[in-house]
């Protein structure tokens, strides 16, 4: 009985100390990838990229601002007004009116400057999403999954470092000592928003297994040769090419989200998520939607591989250390000499006294 007890109170230490290890590694594992301290180089990048995808934007706003948007445009207000969420839209506060209509695209163009130059970025993203969120609401059907994902990215980007680079809200800091911007900040909010890209794309994919004809390998047959998601509508007639394109496509969107977060495959995936990309944004009607997808990629790098990113883009070299100067021979010859005098000295026989 008593080695009973004794046993049992073992097994039961050794499940409480391996279960303590166990949490312990798990919270190591979590901290080091939502708490790392970051000095806002990656962040820098992705607001640049989310500036220039902004101003493609604000240019397409400009240009169909009445035609899309306008009382006179081809949504006229009685098809939307009775949305559930309109009121969370300027339009419904004046329907009809061209001063709020125009100022959706001033508030964008204003938001996407500050953006671009990282003045205040981190609020001028929330800005922009809120103003596309508005004119989704006023006209939802020109929208595609890509104006969706620009207003999901620029809203979490909010919770990323913006400004700590290359920024005015930086180079201000550096005038003002009293109200620095601080040395570092955690990745949290770079995780966030990589974690929403990795959704998108096992979402995706997810979605398509259940697809029969994503199953036989046949389905981008049918895409490529639609005229309504194609560019350039083709049959392509060769098995082999279609199965490498759909279950390469599947690979793709199942592996993406698991091993870009290790450093060893990242370059792999992110090159491979260009290629991606720039496919179908040339082969397929999917406005918006690749470069929002691309643009959000910097979340994913480290700063250190941010920065080597552009040494390389940039042909330029890090500053090494200045390399030693050899040191000086001569006092090396004197200790030799002089190792050289006391063994000749021994070896000289002493005269009789």
């Amino acid at each position: 009985m008593t080695l009973w007890i004794v046993s049992l109170t073992g097994v039961l230490l050794i499940v409480g100390a391996l279960r303590f290890l166990w949490k312990e590694r798990h919270e190591r594992i979590l901290l080091s990838f939502f708490a790392t301290r970051v000095d806002g180089s990656s962040a820098a990048f992705l607001r640049v990229l989310l500036g220039l995808l902004a101003a493609w934007q604000c240019g397409a706003v400009w240009l169909n601002l009445r035609r899309y948007w306008g009382a006179d445009g081809m949504i006229p207000w009685d098809m939307v007004e009775k949305d559930q969420f309109i009121w969370l839209s300027p339009f419904s506060w004046a329907p009809k009116s061209t001063a709020v209509l125009n100022a959706h695209a001033i508030v964008f163009t204003f938001a996407t400057v500050c953006v671009l130059l990282g003045f205040r970025a981190r609020i001028f993203t929330l800005v922009l999403a809120y103003v596309h969120m508005s004119l989704q609401f006023r006209n939802p059907y020109i929208l595609n999954s890509g104006d969706r994902l620009f207003m999901i990215v620029a809203a979490l980007a909010a919770f990323t470092p913006l400004s700590r680079k290359l920024s005015i809200d930086a180079w201000l800091a550096r005038r003002k000592p009293g109200k620095p911007l601080g040395d570092l900040s955690s990745v949290w909010g770079q995780r966030i928003l990589g974690l929403q890209i990795s959704y998108v794309y096992l979402n995706s994919a997810v979605a398509k297994l259940g697809n029969k004809r994503w199953q036989e390998g046949m389905a981008l047959r049918d895409v490529l040769a639609s005229p309504v998601f194609a560019e350039w509508p083709t049959y392509i007639d060769s098995r082999a090419i279609i199965y490498f394109l759909t279950y390469s496509t599947l690979a793709f969107e199942l592996s993406f989200p698991v091993l870009v977060w290790f450093k060893k495959f990242r370059p792999f995936m992110l090159l491979a998520g260009i290629g991606f990309h720039m496919g179908i944004d040339i082969m397929m009607v999917i406005p918006i939607f690749s470069y929002a997808m691309l643009a959000a990629y910097p979340v994913f790098l480290t700063d250190g591989e941010t920065r080597w990113l552009f040494d390389k883009l940039l042909l330029r070299k890090r500053k090494s250390a200045q390399p030693s100067a050899a040191p000086d021979p001569e006092p090396r010859r004197k200790k030799r000499r002089k190792k050289s005098t006391e063994r000749n000295a021994r070896r000289v026989p002493r005269p009789d006294s």
